[in-house]
């Protein structure tokens, strides 16, 4: 059983007692206003709001709007999935539902960076709201907070810590992990809700900057994977279950791995999600799709790599002769990437999108490569000879960048993405390069209003480089104008 952590700033459920009946029950009522259809009394049908609730002062819930015979078929991934089911439409007389439309059109494609995981935002959810209460509540949750944020960490910390003007939020959250801790003890329950649930609770705290309680619902859904996965190992079954799970859930969670890894999942919750090893041989893509998913592997195999050094070794103890195998198998690994990537580009003819995704790729495999290659090195200064990396890094950001800020258009919504892309990988040339027209170039990048990505705000990426790369340069080498070795601040 999985447990979904409730934020101790969130509003109670409040419970509500029936008195005692004290009078004899009228007949039930056909027609009227929902409350004196509860309430079993005779409703004179005033609209909007009929005058035998609001004369004594209580709040009339308005008329229904559809038959009660009314059904939809819901979210199916697949014939045999649990979540296939008939059942009456649920989105009616909820006064926030407009939330739920602000996310539809405005919030989701924000959220949404690429084709990886926009049908999971702008589809997948939508869809299962319909049946699920848990993902309902959800979603108008985090439409609340994209309507009502601007998407930096500065915007997020200030509604994180307000004590008031968050009641709709906080309700509609609080339903959702209740309603989610409910579903898991029906006997209809799929995991798919669970895993559904929870990478929605993971984008609300994130989108809060509350990284603490995004990771342990990461963690929640890392749990469920586990299970499955050891549930089929046991069945021997070659499915780990519906092709919603295989084919868009399971990728997510592999891309969230990298700010689980950065943000303190544990080390063996990480490995047991990690399935292919880096010496697996990488023969040929068949879309930019697939090369993706194989780099997002191999971008937390090296983010892995380098957690298990730090914890394990010493930067002034010779390096174990097993992690220098490791170390290369990672580093084949990479080029075997860039050598099927390139292929791919050389035999297709890609899409603009697909192309700009590849950019991003790139600068990905640039990084992965320089801190799988240099983290055994004590010499702060060796990570010079990866400056063309560097350079190759900056070009290829320029181009995302250029191209998503020449074809975006405004959005209402947060200035925020659930993924990161390319601030993570901006940081690093600023931070680790020495070159300082290169490192340079990388904060200029990132002064150019990117939207959030995940827990990387840019422009506060962009004042702390700034300073480093001041501090830094108070000493440099006279011949070069680079800072000395003396003078670089290493990271804890």
């Amino acid at each position: 059983m999985f447990r979904f952590v409730l934020a101790s700033n969130m509003s109670s459920v409040v419970t509500r007692v029936n008195k005692p009946r004290t009078r004899r029950a009228a007949p039930r009522v056909r027609t009227g206003c929902k409350t004196c259809k509860i309430r079993r009394v005779k409703c004179d049908e005033e609209k909007p709001h009929c005058k035998r609730c609001t004369s004594t002062g209580r709040k009339c819930d308005g008329y229904s709007t559809s038959p009660p015979s009314n059904r939809t078929i819901v979210f199916s991934v697949a014939q045999s999935s649990a979540i296939q089911r008939s059942v009456g439409s649920p989105l009616t007389g909820d006064k926030d539902l407009h939330y739920l439309e602000f996310y539809h059109h405005c919030a989701a494609p924000s959220m949404s960076t690429d084709s990886f995981d926009k049908d999971f935002w702008t589809q997948s959810c939508l869809q299962m709201a319909q049946s699920e209460a848990s993902v309902r509540h959800a979603l108008i949750a985090i439409g609340y907070l994209n309507r009502s944020q601007t998407g930096t960490l500065k915007s997020a910390r200030s509604s994180l810590a307000a004590t008031c003007g968050q009641e709709t939020f906080l309700t509609h959250y609080n339903k959702a992990i209740k309603s989610v801790a409910e579903r898991i003890l029906e006997p209809s329950y799929a995991p798919e809700v669970g895993l559904v649930s929870c990478l929605i609770f993971v984008g609300i705290e994130i989108l809060r900057g509350n990284y603490d309680t995004a990771m342990l619902h990461y963690n929640n859904g890392l749990r469920i994977l586990k299970t499955l996965r050891e549930n089929q190992r046991r069945s021997r079954s070659k499915r780990l279950g519906s092709e919603l799970i295989e084919k868009s859930l399971v990728p997510l969670f592999h891309r969230l791995l990298t700010t689980g890894i950065m943000y303190g999942v544990p080390t063996e919750l990480a490995l047991s999600i990690v399935q292919r090893s880096p010496d697996t041989p990488q023969v040929s893509f068949i879309s930019v799709l697939e090369a993706q998913f194989a780099m997002h592997e191999l971008r937390n195999h090296g983010l892995l790599f380098l957690r298990l050094m730090g914890e394990n070794y010493r930067l002034t103890s010779p390096t174990p002769e097993i992690k220098l195998l490791d170390q290369q198998a990672l580093l084949h690994a990479l080029d075997d990437w860039w050598t099927a990537l390139e292929d791919l580009e050389r035999s297709t003819t890609l899409s603009q999108d697909d192309t700009i995704t590849a950019h991003s790729l790139k600068a990905c495999y640039y990084m992965t490569y320089i801190v799988a290659a240099s983290v055994a090195d004590p010499n702060q200064c060796a990570i010079d000879r990866h400056l063309p990396r560097f350079k190759a890094i900056v070009n290829h950001c320029r181009k995302v960048i250029d191209y998503s800020q020449r074809a975006g258009t405004t959005s209402p919504a947060a200035n925020f993405t659930f993924e990161i892309t390319i601030i993570p990988i901006l940081n690093l040339v600023a931070s680790r390069c020495r070159c300082p027209a290169t490192r340079r170039e990388a904060v200029a990048l990132l002064e150019r209003n990117l939207p959030r990505e995940g827990l990387w705000d840019a422009q506060q990426q962009a004042v702390v480089l700034r300073r480093l790369i001041e501090i830094e340069e108070r000493e440099v080498d006279p011949v070069t104008g680079w800072p000395t070795e003396n003078a670089r601040v290493l990271s804890t």
